[in-house]
């Protein structure tokens, strides 16, 4: 068990409030319940795809969880889990817009290359 299970706290928390079992909240979320269980014990930390496909199924974002950014692994880096929250919640015109700075940034970089 983790020295720091305020996640798996937070996560059985809002399960319950939400009236979800386990099983039910595994089924929405497309992960297996077993899985789920380990999170919630502080056995597991979930990867960015498993909180993306948790925190949805609970129509939350990830502030309402008690994630902590700043303990996430190197692989599944804080700014990185923001920068796909933003997205994922982001309208079409604002998507449209990152793109754009996306681009505009790459052909910056592009100046760089030899």
């Amino acid at each position: 068990m983790s020295k720091d299970n305020s996640f798996g706290k937070k996560l059985q928390q809002i399960r319950k409030s939400k009236g979800l079992t386990q099983e039910k909240l595994a089924e929405l979320a497309g992960v297996h319940e077993k899985h789920i269980s380990k999170l919630e014990l502080g056995t597991y930390k979930p990867s960015f795809d498993t909180l993306n496909k948790i925190i949805t199924a609970l129509g939350l974002n990830i502030d309402d969880v008690g994630f902590n950014l700043e303990k996430v692994s190197v692989n599944d880096n804080p700014f990185y889990i923001r920068s796909m929250q933003i997205l994922n919640t982001a309208t079409e015109q604002e998507l449209e817009f990152y793109y754009s700075l996306l681009k505009a940034g790459q052909k910056g970089a592009d100046v760089f290359k030899d």
